[in-house]
C-alpha cells in the first residue's frame, strides 16, 4: 500500500511538473504572438508612413508646368533649355554661378549629341516614346521638380532608341533619383550597362560591361565588371563605394567612353576609371537595367535630362587646326543666362588652351533652337555667350580683352529643329579664333 501511494503521488508530481512545462510553453507563446503583433502592427505604420511619403513625391495626376515662352506651333517644347539639365528657373537671368566644388571635375562632354530625352513631350503615365523595353516603366512627374521623369520598375531594361551602333567615343549624361530606401527597406540594383549588340537584358547580350549601382541603407557604387566572349580579359572589381548622403536624392551621372577606357563620374567626384573594361564591341550599345524596383515597397527609381554626345577630336586640335570649336555641353538655368556647375569640365579645357597659347584671342558665340520668340532668343544668346566669357574672367582669370561675345539666336542651325537632338544640337557655344 506504502508502495502504491509513493507511485501515485510521483505520478502527480510528474503530472504537474508536465504541466508546468506545459503552462510555460504557452505563455512563451502568448509572448511570442503579442511581440509578432506588434511588430505587424509597427511594420503597417510603417508602410502606411512610406505611402503617404510616395506619395507626396510620386504623383502621375501631376501635368507638366508650361514654360512662360510664347510658343510658335503645337509641335515645340517652348523650352530652349531641352536636355541641359533642368534646373531652377531664373528669371532674372542672373550672373554666373561660381563653381565651388566642381572645380575638380574633369568630364569635358561629347560635342555632338547622338541622342536627347527630358521626357517632357511624353504623357504623364506612358512609357517614353524615345525608349524601348521589355519590362514595364512610365513616365512621372515628382512634387517639388519641374523635370519629368522615367520611372524605372522591377525587372526591367531601358534601350534609348538609336538607330546605329555608338561609337568608339562618346559620353552619356543623365539625373538620377532615388526614394523610399532606408531602414529595412529591401535592396534594388541599377545597371548601367554595356553591350556588344542591341537587347533589352543584360543576359540577352551575350556579353556585358556593367557598373552597378545598390540602393538600400545607403547609396552604394557596388562592382564594375566584364563578362562574355567579349570580355577577353576578365575585370571584376568590387569597389563598393558606400555614399548614403546620396541615398533618396538628387544625383547627376557622368560617363565617359574613350574607346576601351570607362569613367563614370557621381555628381562633381570620379569613382571609376577602367582603361581596358570595354573589349572587342562592349560599348557600341548602352542599357539601364533595373533589378528589383518595387513601388509597392515604396521603391521610386527614375532618371531624366538623358543625353548620348559623340567625342570628336580634342578641343585644343580643333582650335588651332579649324580655327574654331562648338559645344553642347555647356549647360544654363532653365530659362536664363547661369552657367551651371556642370559645365566646368569643357570650360577649364578652353581656359587651358588660351593659358597654353598666349597669342590665341577667341569670339564665343551663342546659339538657340526655334523654341519661342526670335527676339527673345537673339538676346538669350547673346546673354549666354557673355556669361560663358564672364566665368572665363572670373573664375579662370583670362584676361578680358582676349575675349569677345556675340549672339544668333536661332539664325544658323547646324540639325533639324523638328527632332529633340537636332534641337539639343542647334543649343550650342561656339568659340571662334580672331
Amino acid at each position: 500500500m506504502k508502495k502504491y501511494l509513493i507511485a501515485v503521488l510521483c505520478m502527480m508530481a510528474f503530472l504537474q511538473s508536465g504541466q508546468a512545462q506545459f503552462l510555460k510553453k504557452i505563455k512563451e507563446r502568448a509572448k511570442q504572438a503579442a511581440e509578432e503583433t506588434v511588430l505587424r502592427k509597427t511594420e503597417e505604420i510603417t508602410a502606411e508612413e512610406t505611402s503617404k511619403k510616395i506619395d507626396t513625391v510620386y504623383d502621375k495626376a501631376t501635368k507638366p508646368k508650361k514654360n512662360k515662352r510664347k510658343k510658335k506651333d503645337s509641335t515645340e517644347s517652348g523650352n530652349d533649355d531641352i536636355g541641359e539639365l533642368g534646373g531652377t528657373e531664373d528669371t532674372d537671368g542672373g550672373s554666373p554661378n561660381t563653381f565651388g566644388v566642381y572645380s575638380k571635375f574633369t568630364f569635358v562632354p561629347g560635342n555632338k549629341q547622338l541622342f536627347n530625352d527630358f521626357f517632357g513631350l511624353d504623357e504623364i503615365g506612358d512609357f517614353p516614346a524615345h525608349w524601348e523595353t521589355a519590362g514595364s516603366g512610365e513616365v512621372v512627374m515628382l512634387e517639388g521638380s519641374e523635370d519629368s521623369w522615367l520611372s524605372l520598375q522591377r525587372r526591367s531594361g531601358y534601350y534609348p532608341s538609336i538607330e546605329k551602333e555608338l561609337p568608339e567615343n562618346y559620353t552619356i549624361e543623365f539625373d538620377l533619383i532615388s526614394h523610399g530606401y532606408g531602414n529595412g527597406s529591401g535592396n534594388s540594383k541599377l545597371y548601367l550597362a554595356f553591350l556588344p549588340k542591341k537587347a533589352y537584358s543584360m543576359g540577352q547580350a551575350g556579353s556585358v560591361a556593367d557598373v552597378e549601382i545598390l540602393f538600400s541603407d545607403s547609396f552604394i557604387l557596388n562592382n564594375v565588371e566584364n563578362f562574355g566572349a567579349e570580355a577577353e580579359v576578365r575585370i571584376a572589381n568590387r569597389i563598393e563605394r558606400n555614399l548614403p548622403e546620396l541615398l533618396n536624392n538628387k544625383v547627376h551621372i557622368s560617363i565617359a567612353v574613350n574607346k576601351k577606357r570607362l569613367r563614370l563620374w557621381v555628381n562633381e567626384e570620379k569613382y571609376v576609371d577602367s582603361p581596358n573594361l570595354l573589349q572587342g564591341k562592349l560599348g557600341r550599345h548602352f542599357i539601364i537595367e533595373a533589378r528589383d524596383i518595387l513601388p509597392e515597397k515604396g521603391h521610386f527609381v527614375g532618371i531624366t535630362n538623358f543625353m548620348i554626345a559623340e567625342s570628336s577630336e580634342d578641343l585644343r586640335s580643333l582650335l588651332l587646326k579649324n580655327g574654331k570649336y562648338a559645344t553642347t555641353g555647356i549647360y544654363f538655368d532653365y530659362d536664363s543666362w547661369v552657367v551651371k556647375p556642370e559645365s566646368y569640365g569643357v570650360i577649364k579645357e578652353i581656359a587651358d588652351v588660351l593659358t597654353a597659347t598666349p597669342q590665341l584671342n577667341l569670339k564665343i558665340v551663342g546659339h538657340t533652337d526655334n523654341s519661342g520668340d526670335v527676339d527673345y532668343n537673339q538676346s538669350l544668346s547673346e546673354n549666354r555667350a557673355e556669361a560663358v566669357k564672364q566665368v572665363l574672367v572670373e573664375q579662370f582669370g583670362i584676361p578680358e580683352n582676349r575675349l569677345e561675345f556675340e549672339g544668333k539666336g536661332e539664325t544658323e542651325p547646324v540639325d533639324d529643329n523638328n527632332t529633340l537632338t537636332g534641337k539639343a544640337n542647334n543649343r550650342r557655344v561656339e568659340f571662334i579664333k580672331i
